[in-house]
């Protein structure tokens, strides 16, 4: 998810070789310490948790030049996957204590998740599934859309699958679901199958 307007740097502007990046394939789990932080240079990561009784609740997304970690919430572990592909660069302890501006910009980023994650939450509150789904898909299009001529693209190809696990329904219900709102002009799909909200949809209510 994107946590801030203002990252901690833009890495972009320095290489790989300078950044000390690690690489993660799509699919792959980022297992975290209680004292690291994460910050993505490439690719999208999936954060959720897992309770007691193995039930996992998808918490939000982190792209490009953001964060994540359990630093500043121990309370709560995160199992984090890579969506795609995806390079990171790992913060130690040390490097964070000697720079306040660090600090406050880490502490700034991980505030603005949690509120992103009630969001989310709030979204898999809601009492229909068409509902539910349709309010995922507006926030996927804000949080790691494109804007294209007749609407705004997801950068991420989501499986009906992926979907289904994020508003706790099935992927039969997703797929079905999807369909209608393509034959409702809401939405469209390329042909590398990445969803296209249309512009003149994002004001609809199912």
């Amino acid at each position: 998810m994107l946590l801030s307007d203002q990252p901690i740097w833009n890495i972009h502007q320095k290489s790989r070789e300078e950044l000390l990046l690690e690489s993660y394939e799509k699919g792959e789990e980022i297992f975290l310490g209680e004292e690291e932080v994460w910050q993505v240079y490439r690719g999208v990561i999936q954060l959720s948790k897992v309770s007691v009784n193995g039930k996992e609740t998808v918490l939000g997304w982190v792209t490009p030049n953001h964060v994540f970690g359990n630093l500043f919430n121990q309370n709560l572990t995160y199992r984090s996957v890579a969506l795609t592909d995806v390079y990171v660069r790992q913060f130690t302890i040390r490097e964070i204590q000697q720079s306040p501006h660090l600090v406050r910009t880490l502490v700034s980023e991980f505030s603005y998740r949690s509120i992103k994650s009630q969001q989310l939450l709030a979204v898999n509150a809601l009492r229909r599934v068409e509902e539910r789904l349709w309010q995922l898909i507006l926030m996927l299009a804000e949080e790691m859309g494109h804007p294209v001529d007749n609407g705004v693209r997801l950068t991420v190809r989501f499986t009906h699958q992926n979907l289904a696990k994020v508003i706790c329904t099935t992927r039969v219900t997703v797929t079905r679901i999807l369909g209608y709102f393509q034959n409702r002009g809401w939405i469209e799909f390329d042909r590398d199958r990445h969803m296209i909200v249309k512009t003149s949809a994002q004001a609809q209510t199912p």
